[in-house]
Order: C-alpha cells, then structure tokens, then sequence
C-alpha cells in the first residue's frame, strides 16, 4: 500500500517511514473498518515462489475485475469494428479478450520484474496487488544505494520491452490470411512497447522518474 502511494504521489522516502510505522487508524483517513471492507473486495489470492523461499502473495482486486471486462468491451464494440470491419462477433469479442488477458498479464510481469530486482538486492517482496491500471507493491522498507535503485526501477519497463519483442516475433511468423489472429498478438505488441518507453521517461511517478535520480546519486556519489 505504501509503496502504491510512493508511485502514485511521489512521497519522500522519510515520511514514507514514519508511515510504515504509523498504527492503521493513523494511516488511513476513514474508520478501520472501511480500510477492512476495501482490503475485502480482493476477490483472489494466491502465492507465487520465485525461487528458494522467497514467496509473494498476488492479489487480484474487484477493480482489476472491472478493468477487465471494461477493456474487453470497449475494443469489442468499439475499436476493432470500427478499424477491422467484416469480422464475425465473436471474432471480435475472442480478440479483444486476448488483448485485455495479454495486457493484465505485462501489467503483472512489470511488477514481478521490480519484485525479482529487488529480492536480487537483498529485499523482501510480501505483496502484489493488481488494480487494474495500477498496482500496489509492499516490500522491506530502508535505503536504496542509487544503483539497487536503478536496477529495481528499469525493471518493470523492461518487462514490457521484452514481452513487445516476444509479442513482435511471433507476429511476424503468423500467417497473412489470419488478421484476428495477427491483431490478437500485435495490439498488445504495440501497447506494451508503449508502456515500456514511456515508462522509461524521467519524470516522477513514472519508473524512470525514480531512475533519473538514481543516476543523479550515482553522479554526486550520494
């Protein structure tokens, strides 16, 4: 959760660790019990183990749900007719399932790739919570030198560089005649090449706003 405001607002690190500190009641602004039925409209979890005993637990809130089945309809009824015409409905449904599913699953392979960079660095990953079109990350509080820093934040957009690269290769060997096919594997293509280079640009929230001033400390030596 902490971490999710750190993405979100850019909080600096100090008060981020009074926050950690902070009861519940402190943190949230509404009653304890409103933060319990947020915390209920998780509708799955599970466990991932990425390797030895290192293991986070993935959430799936009703907001990811609802993105889903938003995004889902929103290129069935409303984009691919209008760029693909002659398609039968169910074509277009199918594809636009697949994009929505391809899309979710970059968006869990971004935060997997900060998780992964920051147990490499020595920290711990309890929880992974996916919202849909955000994600919030609890992990082991403390200083970052500027080059663990670096090498977590990169991370998540370089996920997205490479599943566009898989994504752009299978592409290539589709064949011609399959257009939904060929929609299916290059939309996502596309948007997640999207994602990762803005996710590169220096500008807080984004990732590589948190890259820009790993640099910095690398350069001042800070």
């Amino acid at each position: 959760m902490v971490e999710g405001l750190r993405h979100a607002f850019c909080l600096p690190p100090k008060l981020l660790s009074t926050m950690r500190l902070l009861p519940m009641r402190a943190m949230c602004p509404v009653p304890v019990e409103a933060c319990n039925r947020a915390a209920d409209r998780v509708v799955w979890r599970g466990w991932l183990h990425l390797g030895g005993s290192h293991r986070i637990e993935l959430s799936l809130h009703l907001f990811f749900v609802l993105t889903l089945v938003a995004v889902t309809w929103m290129l069935a009824q409303a984009l691919f007719p209008r760029f693909f015409p002659g398609w039968t409905p169910t074509s277009y449904w199918l594809v636009a399932a697949s994009v929505a599913l391809t899309d979710a699953l970059a968006g869990l392979f971004h935060e997997l790739g900060h998780a992964a960079a920051a147990i490499g660095k020595g920290r711990r990953v309890y929880r992974i919570t996916l919202y849909g079109l955000a994600a919030a990350v609890r992990r082991s509080s403390g200083r970052l030198k500027p080059r663990d820093q670096f090498a977590i934040s990169v991370a998540g957009p370089l996920s997205h560089l490479l599943m566009a690269s898989v994504l752009w290769a299978a592409w290539n060997v589709l064949p011609d005649d399959n257009l939904p096919l060929r929609v299916a594997t290059g939309f996502p293509a596309v948007s997640n090449f999207l994602v990762g280079l803005v996710n590169l640009l220096p500008v807080s929230p984004l990732d590589c706003g948190r890259v820009a001033r790993a640099l910095i400390g690398v350069i001042l030596r800070v």
